[in-house]
């Protein structure tokens, strides 16, 4: 129970009237836009807008009575109605026949969406967008799903994809009646509107901003499944007797307390100026450990959210949460209570007026050696060099190289990064580099052709102006292309060997190929991810005349997958 009284304790801390707002908020404000596509063969169901009705005011309900439980008051999303007991819906069919709106169409069908809304006079990239969509076919009782049900958003704007089906129907949680099957098993009525009325719940809240994150092993028993957890498969299962249902954990509670859509305020942009300027960590017990350290915010910020997300699962369902608000100098302390002894990534994000940004993000192994928060420290201090880059501040990398011994790694990268600042290179094409040079970086090649999927190429800084890092590591000197990319430069057959590391940035979720070709020729393909985080590299470059650097999307898309070819060097 230490956990949740600690929960209880910054619910008091954070509760409503400390924020200042002089009324209680109101998503009214900012309602919900709740759209019905349907593809050309499908006809839309006659009851929906009655039905959906009863579907979004209870998931509306639920929002109400958390948001109320974790202490912020009944705050809780808006909802458009045509007369009492109807739900608002555009309808917008589309050009395209259900099969043509699978799994992986949300954002084709938003596409879409954004086009039908305008008929309305309504700006999709200034709303939250529910989308219900015919997305399950059935066939012998079974439901097949056949398009996307997933959410994402912003501050500003959010989109959730859900299915619609004749059964769907809150008044219905309770009901132990056959109704058929789903994800490949037989279910009841209720728990058929348990996963897809909990799913709608949780997609909301990705529309929402709010991202994964699971219950304490405290809070279980007495209030179920996070809803960003498991929530969304046991959402209203309590009114079947069948145990727990879904809540909202406190830091699900604390970010959806900003949102616009939550709490009516309207949404702007703030200064990206929060820094985490020290955090360290101590072991308490066997399972916890004491967080503690200060930020600088001139934005004010209302609360920090610690994730802990254990690497034993891919995905970040299995993240526990922890929520503090820093005192007026910024210092803060919180217990991490139920934290593994096994690899682990941990986050941090400020809650600010209207929004909430990650602050930091770092892997560790909590495992009770002397060394196990040692990632965490090299991570702030890389933060503080990475800061003085971004700003082209030299004195402050002077300043901060003294700080560390001669022998320390640390030292030589803040000197590397002041003659990155400091010196101009001219760019040269390897090919007619004077043969007196016994080695040339490619960092400052001058390339036959440059393709970037995404942003610019970045030489010896990533595209946004940041330090190159490979699994925590910084560097000065390397390239940085989001993929699909493909750099190419003319060697002439004038270097003997080629060398260096390739990987992605600390805590990027993307997967990146990395191939190098000599004259069209691979000399080196690594498709696995893993393998391509962190591998040194020497090629044999005697015989090419061109060579090329690509980076691939390793088949699953581009989504975060930069690429960086560090210190990546030519020599004769």
């Amino acid at each position: 129970m230490r956990a949740l009284l600690l929960s209880l304790s910054v619910v008091v801390a954070l509760a409503l009237p400390s924020f200042g707002l002089g009324v209680e908020p109101s998503g009214a404000a900012r309602p919900l836009k709740c759209v019905y596509f349907s593809p050309s063969d499908c006809e839309p169901c006659p009851d929906r807008a009655e039905r959906l009705y009863r579907v979004m005011t209870c998931v509306q309900d639920f929002y109400r009575r958390e948001m109320d439980r974790n202490g912020f008051g009944p705050m809780t999303f808006g909802l458009e109605t045509t007369e009492p007991g109807k739900l608002k819906l555009y309808e917008i069919k589309a050009p395209d026949p259900q099969a043509t709106y699978g799994r992986d169409s949300h954002w084709a069908v938003r596409k879409i969406v954004v086009e039908g809304l305008k008929k309305y006079g309504i700006d999709a990239g200034r709303e939250v967008v529910v989308i219900f969509q015919q997305g399950l076919r059935w066939e012998n009782g079974r439901a097949i799903e056949v398009a996307s049900f997933v959410g994402s958003g912003s501050p500003f704007n959010g989109t959730a994809w859900f299915y619609d089906d004749p059964m769907l129907d809150p008044d219905k949680l309770s009901s132990k009646d056959p109704g058929g099957s789903y994800v490949g098993r037989p279910c009841s009525v209720g728990e058929f509107n348990s996963h897809y009325i909990g799913g709608i719940a949780h997609e909301l809240g990705h529309a929402l901003t709010l991202p994964h994150d699971c219950e304490l092993n405290a809070e279980r028993p007495e209030f179920g499944s996070a809803l960003m957890g498991g929530g969304n498969h046991t959402f209203g299962r309590e009114t079947r007797g069948e145990g727990k249902g879904a809540f909202l954990t406190f830091s699900e509670a604390t970010r959806l307390s900003v949102v616009p859509a939550i709490s009516g305020l309207a949404p702007k942009r703030l200064p990206n100026d929060a820094r985490i300027d020290d955090l360290d960590f101590e072991r308490t017990s066997d399972t916890s450990v004491r967080a503690f350290g200060q930020i600088s915010a001139p934005t004010p910020v209302r609360a920090l959210i610690f994730y802990v997300d254990p690497d034993a699962r891919a995905a970040d369902y299995d993240a526990k949460t922890w929520v503090v608000k820093p005192d007026a100098d910024g210092k803060f302390s919180v217990d991490l209570t139920e934290v593994v002894r096994a690899p682990i990534q941990l986050r941090v994000t400020a809650v600010r007026e209207c929004d909430a940004v990650e602050l930091l993000r770092c892997n560790l192994t909590p495992d009770g050696s002397e060394g196990e928060f040692a990632p965490i420290r090299s991570r702030i201090a890389f933060r503080k060099i990475n800061d003085a880059f971004v700003a082209k501040d030299v004195d402050a990398l002077k300043a901060l190289a003294e700080t560390y011994p001669t022998e320390d790694s640390r030292r030589d990268l803040c000197l590397s990064l002041v003659r990155v600042l400091t010196e101009k290179v001219a760019l040269q094409k390897p090919s007619e580099v004077d043969e007196s040079v016994r080695s040339f970086d490619l960092s400052n090649a001058a390339f036959d052709e440059v393709q970037v999927g995404w942003a610019r190429l970045g030489r010896n800084a990533s595209f946004d102006g940041t330090v190159l890092e490979v699994k925590g590591i910084g560097y000065a000197s390397g390239l940085a292309a989001h993929a699909q990319s493909v750099l190419k430069t003319t060697l002439g057959r004038k270097w003997k060997t080629f060398t260096g590391l390739f990987g992605m940035p600390e805590g990027s979720r993307g997967s990146v190929t990395f191939v190098v070709k000599g004259d069209g020729r691979e000399l080196l393909r690594v498709d696995d991810p893993n393998e391509a985080n962190g591998r040194a590299f020497s090629l044999d470059v005697s015989d090419v005349d061109v060579l090329e650097l690509i980076a691939g999307d390793a088949g699953d898309g581009v989504t975060s997958d930069h690429s960086q070819w560090i210190n990546p060097i030519l020599e004769r």
